[in-house]
């Protein structure tokens, strides 16, 4: 990547250029530049923006925003976050700076970033209050993506669901469990990391502040007391209720989360064959899992779709797909830029071949977990359901017994005694997530 430049809205624009234009990830292109608060804020703002952003722009210049060249939608897009969607950036600060950026990067653009920003920053409130408009603009969801979300759970769930998507419900950790919270959390605060209760999970808090210190670079953390994930993917784990002694298949299992927790669950007592079709995300799995200093998993390159032989081997396999990742739209916002209902099709064919071969590799009275990180009901239950009508040997199993006793489930009781449960970011808390679990006839 190209040095930048050191000022802030360089930076941020620089970033918002690859991954507008180029696909990258976020995440990535930010690692290693001066990175900033407001750096931050404003490319993973306008990222998750972009589809209201868009819609704004349309409206102040007259010209659809796909029909310009990229450098200057990404400096409009910019300029039109700073105006819209941050409060502590003052109108002449967004327009002049983003002048200055076209000036630099777009030489031919300056003149209508100045007129469009302008009339931007001139709009009544009214007109800059996305919450007006229609759910698809005031949710920054494209028609279709909302589209799923509405047919699946209803429009007034949907709006939601939507907002709260729209603002991450934060980092949390998982400690292995043979430390107490208050020791994690004291260890933790040494390197002032402050953290708090967990939604609904045991062995996992939330972190509320991360002062100087990452996470990554904390003692706690160097000493393999915990790992980053998300709670719902450590429901997975739970739900699949390891045993000691037996053996495991954890697929698509980079970069280790879920397999170190099942480590961690059968006191590192198990066989854990743990696998992932990129070489590089082994390596992922084999770092945590020698960081946490668990010796039961066997981290290989396979691709889970053919995995395995024509004798079933494992008491238990976990199959966490591929998928939309609608559920991770507010911590993942480059999702909102590269998921469409054409890609999710593409998807359920996969998925599909996933789960078959999975069950193939499941002994008899064995159990098989099927795990996604969307709240699609195409590649959740519908899956799922298919799957048992072609699989008369398979069975779903009543996972309440697993669930956290802090896990409200409500009008999802009837679907968890079905073997399956979805998490929601509005009224869990945590990423959208979907759990099955499987049990197939002796």
């Amino acid at each position: 990547m190209a040095d930048y430049s050191k000022t802030e809205r360089d930076i941020a624009y620089k970033v918002l250029y690859e991954c507008f234009e180029k696909g990258a990830f976020s995440n990535l292109s930010l690692k290693g530049q001066d990175v900033t608060d407001f750096v931050t804020a404003a490319v993973y703002g306008t990222i998750t923006m972009s589809y209201s952003l868009d819609y704004i722009i349309k409206q102040a210049s007259g010209k659809d925003v796909s029909k310009m060249d990229g450098r200057t939608r990404t400096i409009l897009r910019l300029g039109c976050w700073q105006l819209i969607c941050s409060t502590k950036v003052p109108a002449y600060a967004a327009v002049d700076s983003s002048v200055n950026l076209a000036k630099k990067y777009a030489k031919n653009s300056s003149g209508l970033v100045n007129a469009v920003l302008h009339r931007v920053s001139e709009m009544d409130d009214k007109a800059k209050n996305l919450e007006v408009y229609k759910p698809e603009i005031a949710l920054s969801l494209k028609p279709e993506i909302f589209g799923i979300f509405k047919k699946d759970y209803g429009k007034e769930r949907a709006v939601s669901i939507g907002k709260a998507l729209l603002s991450s419900s934060g980092t949390t950790i998982r400690y292995d469990s043979s430390y107490s919270k208050d020791q994690i959390t004291a260890d933790l605060r040494a390197n002032g990391i402050e953290v708090e209760e967990s939604s609904f999970m045991d062995s996992c808090l939330k972190v509320v502040s991360s002062g100087s210190v990452a996470i990554g670079d904390s003692k706690a953390f160097k000493d393999g007391k915990i790992i980053v994930q998300g709670e719902s993917a450590m429901l997975a784990s739970v739900v699949a209720n390891p045993q000691k002694n037996t053996r495991i298949l954890d697929c698509c299992a980079a970069p280790g989360g879920k397999t170190t927790h099942l480590a961690q669950l059968t006191n590192d007592e198990a066989m854990i064959d743990a696998l992932d079709i990129n070489e590089s995300r082994v390596e992922l799995i084999k770092q945590n899992a020698k960081r946490l200093g668990i010796k039961s998993i066997n981290a290989m390159k396979g691709d889970a779709s053919t995995f395995g032989s024509n004798k079933a081997q494992y008491d238990l396999v976990t199959a966490d797909v591929p998928c939309s990742g609608l559920g991770l739209l507010a911590k993942k916002p480059d999702i909102r830029l590269q998921i469409t209902y054409d890609r999710i099709q593409e998807l359920l064919p996969i998925q599909k071949k996933i789960l078959d071969n999975a069950a193939r590799n499941v002994v008899p009275g064995g159990t098989l977990i099927y795990s996604t990180c969307t709240i699609n009901k195409a590649e959740n239950e519908n899956q799922v359901e298919e799957f048992l009508s072609e699989h008369e040997d398979f069975y779903p199993e009543d996972i309440t017994p697993f669930l956290p006793e802090r896990l409200v489930l409500g009008d999802r009781e009837e679907l968890a005694k079905k073997g399956m449960i979805t998490l929601f970011p509005d009224t869990d808390k945590c990423d959208g997530f979907f759990i099955a679990r499987l049990r197939r006839r002796e």
